[in-house]
């Protein structure tokens, strides 16, 4: 380095300034690594030897000083006084340029402490670009995949890919999903504070990067070193049952920790932005409600239960009562009212009642508890009755008032598929004809009408219908329920095989559903898959194609659960730990996204574990054995569940729901003799 230049970086040093970047070239040496920045113990050396001159110690460079000097980015991430910071640096060999990005870092960034998590780039290609618009739209399988690289009136700064996401560079909102110029001209700035304007057009370069992340354990210790892609792990993981159940009481312990001491559920926690969205749904408080009542099932984790009878309590404080008719017959006050939610806008949805009664109906299979909800169970059923038509069609938007035209003409396809789950449930534990027949009689609308003559091609994805047809299976034997769920599965096959021409360049498409593929879209159809394997299982039949589609698509959706490894960029990862985004573009956490990923990877793990002669609870005829004491399960041991639960008390500590349930244990102790 020329004496003049390194003058003035001790001059911008000691003055508390950002030294200018390395001005050398975006790639670094031409030569092609291989395979080497795909390898475990190439790329854990990097992390190594990075770590040793920021904070020092000795570390080889065996494996690195083989390599053509390529970029490198070193990036620390610090969670107990949050701070993010990054250096780069290029030399002879790949050593060299981890040497002098971490120098780099050393001399720009004090303060950080050994504890810090190491992140390591390599570029592996680059291609040069022009931005000359104000807001730039590349396909979105490449957002996240690359980053930005300008070099400016001889100042460098640059945007790593997986930035792009985690500091909202990319823009997923309507009217703009795209890449905005104001966007990464600040975030230019940011990273290099002498960085000059822009014209309104420049030249950049897309770099693409290896990036692989510090995995520490939880002493706080460096474990291993992990591949990034995107914000989300850089290969698929390898299923197991056990993994499943971390991967379930992970998000149950974030779900539990998102819920008020009145019930109310976080609904929307914007990650990037370190917010909570103002908008609510209690649609899917409702479904939400379901799924941690299916984790305290599989899990006996009395937390589990204490949230989620606090938020049943907090829907019920949003229904209404009145008294209906339909062509089942009317509901008077002899019988009983009918119950249902007003939803914001003074609109009544047939699903709003059903997943209320999906969720009350699990709480009964979970405890065995049939009369603390039993009349809110009754009602919501009657409900439902009540607003089906005389075909066995249901009004998805019910009149405000009984008799009156219905609130709304537009529906989701989904609304039905609920209703009928919840009243065949319903049937599982209160043994009045009604519910089943009524059930059967949406179910066969759906199928001969809604449904009739499409193929796989023009039949929509309805897990809920799914899960509702292997329980009127169970009860009927009716050979067309099977032969619709199979219909169904197909037609998620047939969506499952439209990605593959995409994962050749991007492997983290597999599995997945429209692009960029989204997580809700992959768990709900696991959770249809699943209750599939279920009716084949029931059937006798051979399905072994739904189970390896449900393998594929489970396989895909933990991608965006965020866990130990890839909760590292956030502000506080502790509000999004064990919760799952909206998808591999997505960083929000949504209750429901959670929800349908917890149930699809439960659906699987009870698979599983069958097929190894160890029953779980839930599934068809589980319930009815649940209460006549044929079928029991006593949970997971006190001692695995406290194995279970460590990263989240690591990340976030005690919950509202576990003080909670300590107290209401404290009190019932004996008290102690003097």
């Amino acid at each position: 380095m020329p004496l003049r230049l390194l003058l003035l970086l001790a001059l911008l040093v000691s003055c508390g300034g950002d030294p200018p970047a390395d001005a050398g070239s975006p790639l670094g040496a031409a030569t092609d690594p291989g395979e080497a920045l795909q390898d475990d113990a190439t790329m854990t050396q990097g992390l190594a030897l990075a770590r040793s001159v920021i904070f020092g110690g000795e570390a080889s460079d065996d494996l690195l000083t083989a390599l053509p000097g390529r970029r490198a980015f070193v990036c620390a991430y610090q969670v107990a006084k949050p701070r993010q910071a990054c250096a780069t640096g290029v030399g002879k060999d790949l050593a060299a340029s981890i040497k002098a990005a971490a120098t780099s870092f050393k001399a720009q960034h004090d303060g950080f402490k050994d504890g810090a998590r190491l992140k390591l780039d390599v570029v592996t290609r680059t291609v040069d670009k022009a931005f000359n618009r104000a807001v730039e739209k590349p396909k979105k399988r490449y957002v996240g995949a690359f980053g930005m690289w300008v070099d400016h009136e001889g100042q460098i700064s640059w945007v790593l890919p997986s930035e792009m996401l985690e500091r909202h560079i990319f823009n997923p909102g309507k009217g703009v999903r795209g890449i905005e110029r104001k966007r990464v001209i600040k975030e230019l700035k940011k990273r290099n504070k002498t960085f000059g304007d822009l014209p309104e057009e420049f030249p950049y370069t897309r770099l693409y990067t290896a990036a692989w992340i510090e995995v520490l354990n939880l002493e706080g210790g460096v474990d291993r070193a992990e591949p990034l892609y995107r914000t989300h792990h850089g290969r698929f993981a390898e299923l197991s049952p056990d993994l499943m159940l971390q991967r379930i009481v992970w998000a149950a312990d974030y779900l539990i920790s998102s819920i008020s001491p009145e019930g109310k559920i976080r609904y929307n926690f914007r990650v990037v932005q370190d917010n909570d969205s103002r908008s609510y749904n209690l649609l899917r408080h409702g479904g939400t409600t379901y799924s941690i009542l299916q984790a305290y099932d599989r899990t006996k984790h009395e937390p589990y239960r204490l949230a989620s009878e606090q938020a049943l309590e907090y829907l019920f404080e949003k229904t209404r009562r009145d008294v209906r008719e339909g062509p089942k017959g009317p509901f008077g006050t002899d019988q009983g009212e009918s119950i249902w939610i007003l939803s914001p806008g003074k609109k009544v949805k047939l699903g709003g009642a059903g997943l209320a009664l999906v969720a009350i109906n699990q709480y009964v299979e979970s405890t065995g508890d049939t009369e603390k909800y039993r009349e809110w169970a009754l009602g919501f059923g009657r409900f439902l009755v009540a607003s089906m038509k005389d075909d066995g069609e249901f009004i998805y938007f019910p009149a405000l008032e009984p008799g009156g035209p219905p609130t709304s003409k537009d529906g989701s396809e989904y609304y039905p598929g609920e209703a009928i789950l919840g009243l065949v449930r319903l049937y599982s534990w209160d043994r009045n004809p009604l519910w089943l027949e009524t059930a059967k009689a949406g179910a066969d609308w759906l199928i001969d009408v809604r449904d009739k003559g499409k193929n796989e091609k023009r039949l929509a994805n309805d897990h809920w219908l799914m899960l509702a047809l292997s329980y009127l299976y169970h009860y009927t034997q009716d050979p067309r329920y099977l032969e619709h769920s199979l219909n169904l599965s197909k037609a998620v096959e047939h969506q499952y095989e439209k990605n593959r021409p995409t994962w050749k360049g991007f492997w983290d498409y597999q599995g997945g559903y429209y692009d960029p593929p989204r997580s809700t879209p992959a768990a709900t159809r696991g959770e249809g898959l699943g209750a599939v394997v279920d009716t084949c299982r029931i059937a006798e039949k051979d399905c072994r194609w739904v189970r390896f589609l449900l393998e594929e698509t489970i396989r895909h959706e933990l991608l965006s659960q965020y866990d130990d490894v890839t909760s590292y960029w956030m502000k506080r990862p502790a509000r999004a730990f064990g919760g799952w985004n909206g998808g591999l573009l997505d960083m929000d956490v949504r209750n429901d996204f959670v929800q349908h990923n917890m149930s699809a990877t439960i659906g699987l793990e009870r698979s599983w574990r069958l097929e190894q002669n160890e029953t779980l609870p839930g599934g068809p005829g589980w319930i009815e054995g649940r209460l006549d004491g044929t079928k029991a399960f006593t949970g997971v041991p006190a001692e695995q569940m406290e194995t279970l639960q460590a990263w989240s008390r690591t990340w976030r500590g005690e919950n509202h729901w576990d003080e909670l349930w300590a107290k209401q244990q404290a009190d019932k102790a004996p008290a102690e003799t003097p």
